[in-house]
């Protein structure tokens, strides 16, 4: 891509802004404060857009910085040339109305980009961090970073392993440490120690529930037994009890009864005789008599007999019948009274018995339902430990594919970082000549090797030993580093786009400024666009033999 024409509608302190560049050098010219930087940022901004920064860093980001001083429209176009084709780019920036469109220009067909407000992949392929890191140089960010040297070593081992630096490896790492992250074993572990405590595995359910059922079977069978002997039992029953019964038995022919002895009789008498009658009295009895007596003693002073001794007579045979009836009476009450008292006690042994009965059957029956809720519980206890035993089960298999996975994903990774150090002494031994050449020429051979690691830190030969760049002056540490990134942009950028330095010469002598630019000279395949506020660069491309374009801000 080369640049041809900027027009800085309104951008920082531009606006309506025109810049016209040549194919080869261009040296742009400007006082501090010309708005040389601006410049070079909107290049970059064409090419790349502008992302918005959120939170408190926002106030400050480069968005903010870059909006129109005057408050206008925040937008631009820039026209440029790709492979032969000329296309205008048109870039609105404002967060609000953000829009990107590219033109042919020879056509005037719009062309369609392959992201949203994003020409890479469109009309360039490289991205912004490499580019950032390479070709595009300012004064305070001579030196790479370290994502450059991932993006370096990834590059140098697709090169080697696949020809085809454009597989993104580092990526490919970086995936598949992410991927050996869903493979973790960790919460696995933690659950299985959870289960592996709760579960007993010297207990024996099946033991433990014969046992159960062999208890329960043991309470049913005396539960049964103190049935059938309360079925047995035939307690006395009264009249009504009696009839009611009849009703249900089935008639029997030719049923010969017994007869009833005599306290059967009583017994019968006393259910007929249902409440008590009036002679359970013993005053009524008594009155009785006196009333028969009197009787006697009527009928007495009634009979037409002048005799008193017949009378007497009669009173007192009366008296003496009163009497025996009277202590008949009282004899067969005191014999009914005992034997109402034998029933009492007879009944109220058949009430206790039935009693004790009915609260053996409820302890029975309370022993069989704890019995049972003993067995449930088991059962689900037994449940839960079969289920327990089941995940643990299926985690160490999991646990186990997920080793397999996870060696096979250390296997991969490790692959690729040993063929990273296998290589890299063979394909960076490319780079390490290139530099070495460069700085050899812009140092005016007083440095002619460079070593350069696969973290791109570097060590210069002086005399017979190799030091640290750390050593050197600023200017020729800020020299191997622009010889570094030219070397650097040779291997990783496969398209022709400009390179841009924004006063990168500040801390360079005549001598060192010159041998510099002769050395530039040589990369008139891509475009170089200066920016400088040493007015004496075009003298010095002049002096060189060099064509330059040289602009005023």
């Amino acid at each position: 891509m080369r640049v041809d024409k900027l027009h800085l509608q309104d951008f920082g302190q531009f606006h309506d802004k025109d810049v016209t560049l040549a194919p080869g050098i261009n040296v742009i010219y400007g006082a501090n404060e010309a708005g040389k930087s601006t410049t070079k940022d909107f290049i970059v901004d064409m090419m790349y857009g502008i992302d918005k920064s959120r939170g408190v860093g926002a106030r400050f980001d480069h968005y903010e910085q870059k909006k129109p001083i005057n408050g206008s429209a925040f937008s631009g176009a820039m026209q440029v040339s790709v492979n032969g084709n000329d296309y205008l780019i048109e870039r609105n920036f404002s967060r609000a109305e953000k829009k990107t469109t590219v033109r042919d220009l020879e056509t005037g067909r719009e062309i369609p980009l392959t992201g949203p407000n994003d020409i890479v992949g469109t009309l360039l392929n490289t991205d912004k961090s490499t580019y950032m890191n390479t070709l595009c140089i300012g004064q305070i960010d001579a030196a790479t970073d370290k994502e450059i040297a991932d993006k370096l070593n990834n590059y140098i081992v697709n090169m080697a392993s696949s020809r085809a630096g454009d597989i993104d490896a580092v990526n490919a790492i970086m995936e598949l440490k992410n991927k050996k992250k869903e493979f973790s074993n960790k919460d696995l572990e933690t659950r299985e120690q959870e289960l592996v405590a709760k579960i007993t595995l010297d207990r024996d359910f099946d033991a433990e529930l014969a046992a159960l059922k062999s208890e329960y079977a043991k309470v049913e069978a005396a539960m049964g037994g103190a049935k059938l002997e309360q079925i047995q039992f035939t307690p006395i029953k009264n009249a009504a009890t009696e009839a009611a019964a009849a009703e249900e038995e089935p008639e029997e022919e030719d049923i010969v009864e017994e007869p009833l002895t005599q306290r059967e009789r009583d017994i019968e008498m006393l259910r007929n005789m249902g409440k008590r009658s009036i002679l359970d009295n013993a005053f009524v009895i008594f009155a009785i008599g006196i009333l028969a007596m009197a009787l006697f003693v009527g009928i007495a002073w009634l009979v037409p007999v002048s005799s008193s001794k017949v009378k007497l007579a009669i009173i007192a045979a009366g008296a003496l019948l009163v009497a025996m009836t009277l202590v008949q009476v009282l004899v067969r009450r005191a014999q009914l009274y005992k034997l109402m008292e034998e029933l009492e006690i007879e009944q109220g042994f058949e009430e206790a018995k039935d009693t004790i009965d009915a609260e053996t059957q409820r302890q029975v029956v309370n022993q069989l339902s704890e019995l049972k809720i003993k067995e449930q519980n088991l059962m689900k206890e037994r449940g839960e430990q079969e289920q327990m035993l089941l995940e643990v089960n299926k985690l160490r298999e999991k646990m186990h594919a997920n080793a397999v996975e996870t060696a096979a994903i250390d296997l991969a990774i490790k692959t690729i970082q040993d063929l990273s150090e296998e290589i890299y002494d063979s394909f960076g031994a490319v780079l390490n000549e290139q530099v070495s050449e460069i700085v050899s020429r812009i140092t005016n051979d007083k440095y002619t090797e460079v070593k350069i690691d696969d973290q791109l830190r570097v060590m210069v030969k002086s005399g017979s030993s190799f030091i640290s760049m750390d050593y050197l002056s600023t200017g020729t540490i800020a020299q191997i580093y622009l010889a570094l990134r030219l070397s650097i942009a040779n291997v990783l950028i496969n398209e022709e786009l400009p390179i841009i330095m924004d006063d990168i010469f500040v801390t360079y002598d005549s001598q060192r400024l010159q041998e510099t630019l002769g050395c530039l000279g040589e990369y008139l395949n891509r475009q170089i666009i200066i920016f400088t506020t040493n007015s004496g660069l075009q003298e010095m491309f002049m002096s060189l033999g060099i064509q330059s374009n040289f602009i005023t801000l």
